[in-house]
């Protein structure tokens, strides 16, 4: 008990416990404070995971009874103290070491008293948050070891808790039941003047706010009970009228728009003027041009009234694309923090529970019908919306579920004849197996498809989805990936009961709508009501819709008004101009959205295919290959593509632009036949004078290994240019002079990486999963996305076909016909997986290709060289500049090509995940349209269209 004492000097006995539970709630009130102030989002997200194991560890603490203390040895006691050593070293506190858990339980009581966020940051200035960053692994790891022992070896006494105790703990009011009524109304009073002559013309849709209608006490107190706010967009076709509707909880509802001040609220109840509408289109176009003004209506006795017109103060900008749920996760994945996921969760799970069995959630809604909209300066705003056809007052008939028969009326015997499959299975309420798919797309920031995929889940092939496919695939789904939610998390838990038939019958029968909407709360909802506040404390349940509405989670660059989508393009980014619904079974003013995977690039209709024009100065990132294949493995890796740019005068570069994550990427390649440093060097400084926002370049492509004992690379293996003592990361081994004795001496010097990516690759590699594997889901969409022929195949060559061979026989070397060639490969032990290595150190850059392994290996042992390549010293200088190099071949004699397109994937796949893990440029940029409409002028006086920077 030494090691023991020397950490608790005060305590004894049953004190102990006591003692570490005191510790641990300490510490989670320190992370809780840190997390307030922490502004970069991986140290939030990590101080979250902290906060949640000290809140698991901490509750365990605290349910051990007396007669458990008595079995707590010494190794259990050293094993809780492991993880508190780690995140609070004594270099955290002014006293002796021997006192830092006794200073660790008095700072946590200080901050649990003080309301000061000044003066709690003061206390805890010593706790260094990025140091423990570093060792977060091993703290992790040491915290989930804690967490199961505890779990697994004191089980907590059942008997002492009432079954009410097992719901989640968060004390809050229930969601108010009164807005589906209100909802209900408001969408027939609405449908009731959309009946008119022109209808054949046009269109009528709707895009309502979603919320979970959570007000504070004071508040409601403040306010008329019995009126409820909505948010909501309508259109005719093409435009969009921002409207607010005041709907009572009863069948009277007033559609107003805007913030309605104290003044103008009087007004309305005092019998203001009002003109009694009978075509709503009428109404929506003579507004349409007073561009500053909202709408105003209200509804009274199931007739629909105008209101004075009231100035609009929106910061939405209805003049750009909506961008839907499902294309974020296709193609924004990284988009969503831990908080934002949890966030929408909870705004979602709301959503049902209020629009349930109304035309507000129809049958076949999903996250393509989950649209967020846009500032003016294109930040995407965390306001979700639902798209909905103003053309049907009730959901589609086939999509009401049945009652299940009961045990009695089964036969023991069935025929042909008898009800099928789904009679039997189906669940009673298929609106929640939509809200456990789309939790689930969520949660792994995917596509069902793509997760399905991920998982080796084959999903139904029904070309008209049913209620019972879905909630098989939903089924299906889930298990496959369930493995990887905490099983004692409240999200887990949550999903667990949407998808269990029995949560939602009662005796076999339906529930009853009051009971419905009352289990969706307790059963769904309160879970991830729970899991949000126990992670983010700081959030207030109750104002999470104001809270939600200040948060941006998407800065994609400036959108052109006058881009109009082709009739047959598949795409999830809403067209705010030029969209109808007219083609469309379930009429809309938006286009329907396919969930079928990822498309052929070359097919015009790819939704990842943006034919939009971006400012020069938009783009930010820089990509250099020295051959098509390698252009090729990079331009598959593009979440978008964009149109191409004008160019600057003796500019000969061709570009390739899209996006890759957050980031805007230009791309090029040397010209046909040309290598080396110095074709390199005029392809960045091309690059460089016409996208002079660049801020960095990655040089991505293939090179020649330099294995040793020390390092085994292999074919396919990546090596990434990394600064050491005496190096930049990469040397030019053909620049420097002959000295005495037949020796070389290297000369001149080349800059190394920019800060940022370097900072980039340290976050990289200190991610607990980081693995091979992560390049896993890259490749395979490089594979999938190029058509595989005997040129172009970037699949895995296999292993057995990677051959290292001794360099000691002059024969194998003068490429001739050796009987002993066997014998000359080098014995290598097989690897597990298929999956390639990424090896960090120098790369040597010259402009002659190296096919020598004696060379190769001299090179290597004296200056401690990775990879060989022929452009990088061509580029450092001119560009920051990473080197990226996929090993397809020895550089040596037995130099061949089986595995240049699989090196060059690898490489292009490794560019991307570093993107991933790379922070992007804080600018906005708004273009001037002003000289940006002839996209085929040559700017000969070397200057661009002037573009407006904002920073953020």
């Amino acid at each position: 008990m030494a090691a023991v004492n020397s950490d608790l000097p005060w305590v004894s006995g049953s004190e102990t416990i006591n003692s570490l539970h005191l510790t641990y709630k300490a510490a989670q009130q320190i992370t809780e404070t840190l997390w307030v102030s922490e502004r970069d989002e991986e140290l939030k997200s990590f101080c979250a995971s902290l906060m949640a194991y000290f809140n698991m560890i901490k509750r365990s603490l605290s349910i051990l009874d007396d007669t458990s203390v008595s079995g707590v040895d010494s190794s259990l006691i050293t094993l809780l103290l492991a993880p508190i050593k780690l995140m609070f070293p004594a270099t955290c506190f002014r006293g002796p070491a021997k006192d830092r858990l006794r200073e660790l339980v008095r700072l946590g009581e200080n901050i649990g008293r003080t309301q000061s966020g000044f003066t709690n940051l003061t206390n805890i200035a010593l706790v260094d948050l990025t140091k423990t960053y570093e060792s977060r692994e091993e703290l992790l790891k040491s915290l989930a070891m804690c967490e199961e022992t505890l779990r697994d070896s004191y089980l907590e006494d059942l008997s002492r808790w009432a079954t009410e105790d097992f719901a989640p703990q968060l004390v809050i009011a229930e969601l108010p039941y009164g807005i589906s009524n209100a909802a209900q109304s408001m969408f027939e009073a609405m449908v009731a003047c959309t009946d008119c002559p022109c209808k054949t013309e046009h269109d009528f849709g709707a895009r309502l706010y979603l919320g979970t209608h959570r007000k504070p006490e004071a508040t409601l107190r403040a306010e008329d009970e019995e009126i409820i706010d909505f948010d909501m967009f309508l259109s005719t076709q093409y435009d969009w009228q921002e409207v607010r509707v005041h709907a009572s909880r009863n069948k009277v509802v007033q559609i107003v728009t805007g913030p309605a001040s104290n003044s103008q609220s009087k007004r309305k109840h005092t019998g203001a003027k009002a003109l009694k509408i009978k075509r709503l289109c009428e109404t929506i176009a003579k507004i349409k041009s007073m561009t500053a003004y909202r709408l105003e209506l209200k509804v009274l006795r199931n007739e629909l009234f105008q209101l004075q017109p009231e100035i609009c103060n929106s910061t939405i900008d209805t003049s750009q694309n909506a961008v839907s749920l499902e294309y974020i996760l296709r193609h924004r994945k990284g988009s969503f923090t831990e908080r934002t996921k949890r966030i929408l969760a909870v705004i979602l799970a709301s959503t049902v529970f209020h629009l349930y069995d109304t035309p507000w959630l129809q049958s076949t809604w999903g996250s393509p019908d989950i649209l967020f909209f846009r500032t003016s300066s294109s930040a995407i705003l965390f306001r979700p919306f639902i798209n909905t056809p103003l053309s049907s007052l009730h959901p589609p008939v086939a999509e009401a579920p049945t009652n299940p028969p009961s045990s009695d009326d089964i036969p023991k015997d069935t025929d042909s004849d008898d009800p099928d499959l789904e009679d039997f299975f189906t669940h009673p309420c298929p609106n929640v197996i939509t809200l456990a798919l789309v939790l689930l797309e969520v949660y792994f920031e995917t596509p069902l498809d793509i997760l399905a995929q991920k998982f080796n889940v084959k999903l139904g092939t029904n070309t008209q989805p049913s209620a019972f496919t879905r909630y098989m695939d939903a089924n299906l789904v889930f298990q496959a990936c369930k493995a990887e939610i905490p099983q004692n998390s409240q999200f887990y838990l949550a999903l667990t009961n949407c998808l269990d038939q029995k949560v939602w019958q009662s005796e076999g029968d339906m529930l009853d709508t009051l009971t419905l909407r009352t289990t969706i709360y307790q059963k769904v909802i309160l879970p991830l009501e729970t899991e949000l506040s126990q992670a983010y404390s700081s959030i207030p349940i109750e104002e999470l819709d104001k809270f939600a509405q200040d948060l941006d989670f998407g800065r994609w660059g400036q959108f052109n008004n006058n881009h109009t989508p082709h009739r047959g393009s598949h795409s999830s980014v809403m067209n705010a101009q030029g969209s109808t619904s007219l083609d469309h079974p379930h009429s809309s003013p938006v286009p329907d959205y396919p969930a079928d995977g990822p498309s052929n690039r070359s097919n015009l209709s790819d939704p990842r295919l943006d034919m939009q024009d971006y400012p020069h100065s938009a783009y930010t990132v820089g990509i250099i290959c020295a051959l098509p294949l390698e252009l090729r493995a990079v331009r598959a890796l593009f979440d978008t593509e964009h149109n191409g740019h004008t160019k600057m005068k003796g500019d000969s570069n061709t570009y390739a632009l899209g996006t890759m994550g957050q980031h805007m990427i230009v791309a090029a390649c040397l010209p046909s036949g040309e290598y080396g440093t110095n074709a390199a060097a005029d392809a960045a400084s091309n690059m460089r004078r016409t996208y002079h926002e660049l801020e960095f370049c990655l040089l991505v492509g293939i090179g020649g290994g330099a294995p040793s004992p020390e390092i085994d690379i292999r074919l396919g293996d990546v090596v990434v240019s990394l600064p050491t003592s005496r190096s930049s990361g990469v040397i030019q081994y053909d620049r420097g002079k002959e000295c005495e004795g037949n020796t070389f001496q290297l000369t001149g010097s080349l800059q190394g990486p920019p800060k940022c990516l370097r900072t980039a690759i340290s976050a990289l590699c200190s991610k607990p999963d980081h693995c091979s594997n992560s390049l896993r889901p890259y490749l395979e969409d490089i594979v999938r996305s190029i058509p595989c022929s005997p040129t172009s195949d970037y699949s895995h060559p296999g292993q057995e076909n990677d051959h290292l061979f001794k360099a000691a026989c002059s024969n194998c070397f003068a490429l001739r016909d050796c009987i002993d060639a066997e014998s000359h490969v080098q014995r290598r032990a097989r690897r597990p997986t298929d999956q390639p290595e990424v090896h960090y150190g120098l790369i040597a850059s010259g402009n002659r290709v190296l096919k020598d392994a004696v060379a190769r290996d001299r090179w290597a042992k004296e200056h401690g060289i990775l990879c060989f390549e022929m452009e990088a010293a061509g580029v450092m200088n001119t560009l920051p500049c990473l080197v990226i190099r996929g090993i397809c071949d020895y550089a040596d004699s037995y130099k061949n090509k089986r595995w240049q397109n699989y090196a060059a994937a690898t490489a292009a796949s490794y560019a991307k995940l570093l993107l991933r893990h790379t922070a992007s440029s804080s600018i906005e940029w708004n273009t001037a349209r002003i000289g940006y409409k002839n996209s085929l002028c040559i700017y000969t006086n070397g200057e661009e269209p002037k573009a407006k920077r904002q920073r953020a």
